[in-house]
């Protein structure tokens, strides 16, 4: 792919040469259509196998910034916002990192909620990590079973990820149906202390409201100085396995981009057969 963009580059005729070329070679039967198609195939299921290795290990989401899981995008926002306010009492004022990290003023113990935001988003990647084993055999299913409209489209004229994004576009609705059972179970098997990542994330949003109910003797409750409102429960399942896929597919992209541009990532002969037509 970079070495046709190179020729694109500096010469737009030669490069629509090449690239009839490479078509030529698929229609006169030098490279079959249907080998395009098991290529293509091979390199997903290639690429899945080694991003659902990777990310099934221990850290394999929760030590990658590229796809680690952070908490529900409504219940961050609302402690993102709990930490950015401050409460004026007159003689002192409480800030956000004491509403959020837990301090004692007036008398009046406010215990935060730190600790507990840092075990759930833990255990909600562990979850990730956990649900990753039984992603093998789904995405093998999927990956047999997908239907490809236009091989050469995908191989020669896509983008250095277009059979990930295809596979996603083609099955994704059946990928979650099938995937979102298992991290359900897992979100409900995996402790955090002494429950489940399930229930501490509940116990997480019931502990935020608690805090917006704690009563500072004539001034009002945290949620009246801080102008918060408690927050509902999200629907843990939905968020983990959405995102668990999100960070699965971006690693699947980055494997597809190797076999594309890297010889060497091409790990038998059809690879190297079809993948070589991008040479």
């Amino acid at each position: 792919m970079k070495k046709l963009l190179w020729i694109f580059a500096f010469s737009p005729l030669l490069f629509i040469a090449c690239e009839k070329d490479t078509i030529t070679d698929v229609l006169s039967g030098n490279v079959s259509t249907s080998q395009m198609i098991d290529g293509l195939k091979m390199a997903l299921n290639v690429s899945s196998d080694t991003s659902i290795t990777k990310l099934s290990k221990f850290d394999g989401y929760f030590g990658d910034p590229e796809v680690k899981l952070d908490l529900p995008l409504a219940t961050q926002a609302a402690i993102t916002a709990l930490q950015s306010k401050s409460i004026n009492l007159g003689l002192t004022t409480i800030s956000g990192a004491d509403l959020y990290n837990g301090t004692t003023v007036l008398g009046i113990t406010i215990p935060g909620i730190k600790g507990q935001e840092d075990a759930v988003v833990e255990g909600i990647n562990r979850a990730a990590e956990s649900a990753a084993n039984t992603a093998k055999p789904i995405f093998a299913d999927a990956i047999t079973g997908m239907s490809i409209i236009d091989a050469s489209t995908i191989l020669l004229s896509g983008s250095d990820t277009a059979a990930t994004a295809y596979l996603r576009s083609s099955t994704g609705p059946d990928l979650y149906m099938a995937y979102e059972p298992k991290v359900d179970s897992t979100l409900k098997s995996i402790k955090v202390g002494n429950v489940s990542v399930a229930q501490s994330y509940e116990d997480l949003v019931s502990d935020y409201n608690d805090l917006l109910a704690i009563g500072i003797p004539g001034f009002g409750n945290v949620g009246s100085l801080t102008n918060l409102n408690p927050i509902l429960v999200e629907d843990l399942s939905d968020y983990t396995t959405n995102k668990a896929l999100d960070g699965l597919y971006d690693k699947m992209g980055e494997e597809e981009t190797a076999i594309r541009t890297d010889p060497k990532a091409r790990v038998n002969d059809l690879l190297s057969l079809v993948f070589g037509l991008l040479d």
